[in-house]
């Protein structure tokens, strides 16, 4: 009998060992970071020690992967598509205790049916996912079942932190050492509501105005109205995430909807319109609102305006029947710009103003005693995303710069559909994104008249609502396009949304010169979009000689130019790599997904591209100058040249007088291997033109045939 018992303890034993062949750590092993190494917030989060790793961890689920822990209700946390996870935490730690868990599709049947207090221990890999909005550390299980439930216990008492813990007191700025509550169920109290989303995101703050974001990862928050601005929070609980300043800093992403308490509730001011939409030399106008109180009444209103920026003056607000109140603005007799805000205060003394943030936005209008254009429904003098016209119907006219045939509106995972831009001239603030079921009749250099309305999509201005024949006209049909506006890259570089040196620039059509890609995809590392392992949506980061980064989606436009974001991709030419140059790029400058970035059109948007990949791994034996390709061509073509030595290279081009129209290359030293030059002649005649290498003492020279 103790034999057979004996054998029977060992066998466990074995299958035990075979089971478990990696190693166990804590949650805090895989988060941890020396804190003396956290100096700059974002950029100094170098992830785990233990990314890559596959790694065994016991923790508790404090977060359910479904609603309901019913795997019909949806998901819970969002964790990418096709994902199901939660985040789990230490039973005991509270600094660096918590971590993202996620199970990639198929998701088992015991995974789908956790629920907050189940302690589970699991094997799986250590996952950094970076992207320039985000850092967080990830762990993905390799296999789940029910024996990986290890027991049931109450789910920790959130961690009490205040939000100078998190953020520099009295600022939005966020501190580098709250990386160690990453993943961590935490609790903040006594905070105040402003700047909610129409995705149900909102800012809190305290009595130092220390500032935090509240994101939706949760379903329970994606898309329910966010509290009203000025809303007082018992508490609010949640964990934390990290992301990149430009895109919320610091973010406390509550759970279930009893992570949020409700202390009171300030006033509501919505429904606020003004008339005329239009305003004339001495029209005065009369600014309409409704304003209601959850759990008291209406004590005052007011209506604050000024001229041109000047002093504020406040009008007390008529209350005209039940929720609705109205001021009128006296007209003004010459061309400017008026803006106001909106207070009101409750019986309970809680205060509510519209716009929020009266520093950084505010409604406004202008005094004009000309048409609409395209400047005037663009222009915010605050950098807010709404403009003067937002949500009232405007007539504009312009040029096509770019139809739908240009931008298919399409980047890895996202079908935006195809878009079309036009432009007033040149400068600030002078294009625009029109939308409606009549811009695919539209193309490039078309002079139109549009009506349609005013509006945002996900930062972008719009005239949307261009479907009757009636909303639009064609005035003429072939024009000159408007010259694109030459910008250093420093001027749109990684701004971020509103910001008014690149939110003028937005539509509008710009030229970067002299650039160099710094990196050839800039949401991850070399290759094809494979998640988790790699994200690529086609953008890659140029720099000029400001030496400041900024985005060039390739996969909007209708050209063939790429970085290797799908499978087998890198065998197609065109590919653009780190360390390529090229004399000027073109394109409209566009809004999404948290970044600016240039949408050059077609090939002939990418002039002087020079790429020093070797094609193959053989060095030349002899220097060549092969013939372009293609020969005739129009308007661009390449030119490939191949050096058996290292050695400083000058790619002229010539006309048959012997005058130089271009350099391509000047004096610059260049690897061993074969180079590819693409030569773009949109701004020259028709004719034979000479191009001459030159690379130590071979020189070389061969005709091309530019045929208009």
């Amino acid at each position: 009998m103790h034999k057979l018992m004996l054998t029977y303890f060992m066998a466990i034993l074995t299958i035990n060992l075979i089971a478990q062949p990696y190693p166990e750590v804590s949650i805090k092993d895989i988060q941890y970071q020396d804190p003396t190494t956290l100096i700059n917030y974002f950029d100094d989060d170098f992830g785990s020690s233990l990314a890559g790793d596959t790694v065994t961890i016991t923790g508790v689920v404090m977060v359910s992967p479904y609603k309901a822990a019913d795997p019909d209700s949806g998901v819970l946390m969002y964790c990418g598509g096709g994902n199901a996870g939660f985040y789990i935490q230490d039973t005991s730690e509270t600094d660096w205790s918590g971590l993202l868990l996620i199970q990639s599709s198929p998701i088992s049947p015991e995974f789908e049916i956790l629920d907050s207090g189940t302690v589970i221990k699991v094997t799986g890999y250590v996952e950094e996912y970076q992207t320039t909005t985000q850092k967080t550390t990830e762990f993905f299980v390799t296999g789940f079942d029910a024996s990986n439930i290890v027991g049931i216990m109450n789910r920790p008492e959130p961690v009490e932190l205040t939000l100078d813990s998190l953020k520099e007191i009295g600022t939005d700025i966020s501190k580098a050492i709250s990386e160690k509550w990453e993943g961590v169920y935490v609790i903040i109290r006594n905070v105040t509501t402003t700047e909610r989303t129409s995705s149900g995101g909102f800012t809190i703050f305290d009595a130092n105005n220390t500032q935090l974001n509240v994101g939706t990862k949760s379903n329970y928050y994606y898309g329910t109205p966010a509290p009203n601005d000025g809303t007082v929070l018992e508490y609010i609980k949640g964990y934390i995430e990290t992301r990149s300043e430009a895109s919320g800093g610091v973010t406390l992403n509550p759970g279930y909807r009893d992570d949020m308490q409700i202390q009171s509730f300030p006033p509501v001011i919505t429904s606020v319109i003004r008339d005329p939409v239009l305003v004339g030399y001495g029209n005065s106008v009369t600014v309409s609102t409704q304003i209601t109180d959850q759990d008291g009444t209406i004590s005052s209103a007011s209506l604050f305006y000024r001229k041109n920026m000047g002093v504020n003056i406040e009008l007390a607000m008529t209350n005209t029947g039940g929720s609705n109140y109205e001021a009128t603005i006296p007209a003004q007799s010459d061309s400017s710009i008026i803006d106001f805000f909106i207070k009101a205060v409750d019986n309970d003394n809680n205060v509510a103003i519209t716009p929020s943030d009266t520093l950084r936005n505010r409604y406004y209008y202008f005094v004009l005693n000309r048409p609409l254009t395209i400047q005037d429904v663009q222009y915010n003098p605050y950098g807010g995303i709404y403009t003067a016209y937002h949500g009232y119907e405007v007539t504009i006219s312009g040029i096509v710069t770019a139809d739908t045939t240009d931008l298919k509106g399409t980047e890895t995972g996202t079908v935006l559909g195809p878009m079309l831009f036009m432009q007033n001239g040149t400068g600030a603030w002078s294009g625009i994104k029109i939308n409606g079921a009549l811009v695919n009749d539209l193309y490039r250099g078309y002079d139109i008249t549009v009506t349609g309305t005013m509006g945002e999509d996900f930062g972008m201005t719009q005239i949307y609502g261009i479907d009757d024949p009636s909303d639009l006209t064609i005035n003429s049909m072939v024009n000159p396009l408007p010259e694109p506006q030459v910008l250093m890259t420093a001027t749109v570089g990684t701004a971020t949304s509103g910001t008014i040196e690149a939110e003028q620039w937005e539509s509008v059509l710009l030229k970067y010169e002299n650039i160099s890609v710094t990196d050839q995809n800039a949401d991850g590392g070399i290759g094809p979009y494979d998640p988790p392992n790699n994200y690529n949506y086609g953008d890659i980061l140029v720099a000029d000689g400001s030496s400041t980064n900024t985005r060039i989606g390739l996969q909007f436009g209708s050209h063939s130019y790429h970085n290797f974001w799908f499978f087998g991709q890198d065998t197609i030419p065109n590919y653009v790599r780190q360390g390529d140059t090229f004399g000027s790029l073109t394109g409209i400058l566009w809004f999404g997904f948290s970044n600016y970035k240039l949408l050059p059109r077609k090939n002939d948007d990418f002039v002087d591209w020079v790429t020093d990949v070797e094609y193959d791994d053989v060095v030349p034996s002899e220097y060549s100058l092969m013939q372009n390709y293609p020969n005739p061509f129009n308007p661009s073509t390449n030119i490939e040249f191949s050096l058996p030595v290292e050695g400083n290279v000058t790619l002229k081009i010539f006309n048959l007088l012997g005058e130089e129209v271009r350099t391509l290359i000047s004096n610059e030293l260049k690897s061993a291997g074969k180079h590819s030059v693409t030569f773009d002649a949109g701004n020259l005649a028709t004719g034979i033109y000479i191009y001459r290498l030159q690379s130590g003492d071979f020189a070389s020279n061969k005709k091309m045939i530019l045929l208009k």
